[in-house]
């Protein structure tokens, strides 16, 4: 867990001396695919929060760090014991402004995306050693691509719907070495909606060009 968020406050301290100030602030909420790992599953939905960083004049091309905690899902696979289930994605994707008409912009989304899957595991009935389950965690790192759309509802609001798919592949490690092996391929697709807040008003018009 440590070296997660590490890894995202890192590339937020990183990114901002290379081009500007952030724009503007999300927050929203994500839904992706259930994924099964020591015997229980992902839950839905995460918790979005995202920072836009302009990187022309025009400001049509964003680099956008985020960081998305998904609701922990409890299972019990066994009468024995309760698996709960985290899952933690961290991205740095670039948007590019595809199509603007008034208040209704099209975005493309290219980036990178890190997942990070943790089994916690509660024992309620005493069973022999060897069967009794044990926290693990996985993590994998990919590619992402997608798009989205951005409505303009104020001067400093926007909401944004997007979608994207995640190429991931998922190893096992342990915590401690950082070392891992690769395990299983993810691959999901990715609904988000986002309410945006911008720093400085553009203005009381609506169209921007």
């Amino acid at each position: 867990m440590k070296k997660f968020f590490f890894l995202f406050l890192s590339v937020l301290l990183l990114s901002n001396p290379l081009f500007s100030q952030p724009e503007r602030i999300g927050a929203g909420l994500s839904f992706a695919t259930k994924k099964r790992f020591n015997g229980g599953d992902t839950g839905n939905p995460g918790l979005n929060i995202r920072t836009w960083i302009p990187v022309d004049k025009r400001k049509n091309i964003h680099v956008m760090p985020s960081l998305t905690a998904f609701n922990p899902l409890k299972t019990r696979p066994n009468p024995a014991w309760i698996v709960t289930t985290y899952m933690f994605h961290a991205d740095l994707d670039v948007q590019y402004k595809v199509f603007q008409e008034k208040t209704l912009k099209v975005i493309a989304i290219g980036g990178a995306n890190y997942t990070h899957i943790i089994s916690k595991n509660e024992v309620l009935i005493s069973v022999p050693p060897s069967s009794a389950p044990v926290d693990s965690t996985i993590f994998g790192f990919g590619p992402t691509i997608g798009a989205g759309l951005e409505m303009r509802m104020s001067p400093f609001i926007d909401f944004i719907l997007s979608g994207r798919y995640s190429f991931s592949g998922l190893r096992a490690g342990d915590p401690d070495s950082g070392e891992g092996i690769l395990v299983a391929p993810l691959s999901a697709p990715v609904i988000q909606l986002h309410a945006v807040y911008y720093f400085t008003s553009r203005g009381r018009g609506y169209s921007r060009r």
